[in-house]
């Protein structure tokens, strides 16, 4: 099945981490490990915030499919949101739930109890996250961790 998903870009990111692959590998352990700190601290403010957007998104499946949100270890803030936890009344995954809690319906009948939208909770809080200057948190842990490596 394939993935769906939002993203938030961080110019020079990727190239800035594929950097790190020339480092010896003690050191790139290490920095590495750093790198998946910053990113999980920063992952892990996301998720409480879409937890609570969830809660307060009037749509009545989203608090049940926002039990399924987990941070997931990377160098990057990622937040998973779906999967095959059973979180729908009639024991549908949260995977199957997941865009109709943030969108609304696609057709009849309306399952998910409110309009059609292009974001519900997920986009809107992930777009208020990017503004609130969070990602500027984690850039600035990932120059930190670079330049205390003498790589900045």
């Amino acid at each position: 099945m394939a993935s769906a998903g939002l993203s938030v870009e961080i110019d020079g990111l990727m190239e800035t981490l594929g950097a790190t692959r020339a480092l010896e590998r003690e050191l790139r352990s290490g920095v590495n490990k750093q790198l998946r700190d910053a990113a999980k601290s920063c992952a892990t403010v996301l998720a409480g915030q879409l937890s609570r957007a969830a809660a307060q998104s009037g749509v009545p499946v989203a608090p049940r499919v926002a039990r399924s949100i987990r941070v997931k270890s990377d160098r990057v803030p990622v937040v998973s949101i779906g999967g095959p936890r059973k979180v729908g009344a009639g024991g549908a995954p949260a995977g199957a739930l997941v865009w109709g809690s943030e969108q609304g319906p696609k057709s009849d009948p309306n399952r998910f109890g409110v309009a059609p939208s292009p974001g519900h909770w997920i986009a809107p809080t992930v777009a208020q996250f990017q503004r609130a200057g969070a990602l500027a948190t984690y850039q600035r842990a990932v120059f930190d961790v670079l330049h205390e490596q003498g790589l900045a």
